[in-house]
């Protein structure tokens, strides 16, 4: 965790990570004529897509970047419970994004079928040469027990494996079948910001900074970081014990 921004409140920590974005996106469209952007549900990631739509809309050619999201709901596409849903209300349908960018996890289709879906999506994106999608930017975040995407501590379908993208079963949290991006989806990240506001996150970002690289968001920093990729951990005071 050596690259920690610690703001005041999550306010302050949403504003942190939309100059981050805007600067990671803008930099990646001027050299490469496009940008990959891996979404993320949660408090603090949607406290930063309303300031990025409402302060920011005027910052980025949006038609530039291309648009997943690192996990999802196995509910219908307009549920409450879907993140992209949550997200396209207060973000993507007040921008203009090119629709064919727009590249949602079919997850209705229930997690098998989902995962080999989006699965198939991502081979069709500009890869490393071991297979793995170049994505510029991902957003996670973390929950209290140290998961990130929807991979949970010890649950059975968190193991090392070749795929990009899995069914997750029985998940820890409901609802309880979700498609997520494995660890090896995140080889060939080029940037990471991982969101964590908030006091209930202080004692595993604790156990974390002390040097606990069993959970899942701190294996998914290091699977970036040992690849090359920059990773930065957004905090508050709280969520930071400060």
């Amino acid at each position: 965790m050596s690259k920690r921004i610690i703001e005041q409140n999550t306010a302050a920590a949403a504003e942190a990570a939309a100059k981050l974005t805007i600067d990671i996106l803008g930099e990646t469209i001027a050299a490469k004529g496009q940008a990959i952007w891996v979404l993320a549900g949660g408090t603090a990631p949607m406290a930063t897509y309303e300031l990025l739509a409402a302060k920011y809309g005027d910052r980025l050619d949006w038609s530039k970047v291309t648009l997943l999201i690192g996990d999802e709901r196995c509910v219908p596409a307009d549920h409450a419970d879907s993140s992209w849903h949550g997200i396209n209300e207060v973000f993507i349908s007040r921008l203009p994004f090119e629709p064919s960018r727009l590249l949602r996890p079919r997850a209705e289709l229930g997690p098998k079928a989902a995962a080999e879906a989006y699965q198939a999506v991502l081979e069709h994106l500009p890869s490393a040469e071991d297979g793995t999608p170049r994505f510029d930017l991902v957003w996670i975040g973390i929950g209290e027990d140290g998961h990130t995407l929807s991979l949970f501590p010890s649950h059975p379908d968190f193991k090392p494996t070749a795929s990009l993208v899995i069914p997750v079963r029985n998940s820890p949290k409901p609802p309880p079948e979700r498609v997520s991006f494995t660890l090896r989806a995140l080889q060939a990240t080029a940037h990471c910001l991982i969101f964590a506001t908030g006091a209930g996150k202080a004692p595993v970002l604790r156990q974390i900074k002390d040097g606990d690289n069993t959970l899942p968001v701190a294996r998914a920093a290091e699977t970036i970081e040992s690849h090359g990729g920059d990773v930065r951990w957004i905090l508050d005071e709280a969520a930071a014990g400060s």
